[in-house]
């Protein structure tokens, strides 16, 4: 198992997912811990990942971690 982590500094503008994804996809990991991610709780399916987030339901963009 990979496991890998990943400082995003934000995900929270247009087209972050994505770029998300085309990294994530080229480093193959089995598991990520992604810091500072600006998401708000909750589970987020995107392609083939899914994103749990750990925060505390704000809708001010906090930075949380996040499991993917």
């Amino acid at each position: 198992m990979k496991i890998g982590t990943w400082n995003v500094r934000s995900l929270f503008w247009p087209g972050a997912l994505k770029v998300l994804h085309n990294g994530l996809s080229k480093l193959d990991f089995d598991v990520t811990a992604l810091q500072e991610t600006g998401l708000e709780f909750g589970i987020k399916k995107f392609d083939n990942f899914a994103l749990f987030n750990s925060g505390l339901g704000s809708k001010k963009h906090e930075i949380f971690a996040v499991f993917m």
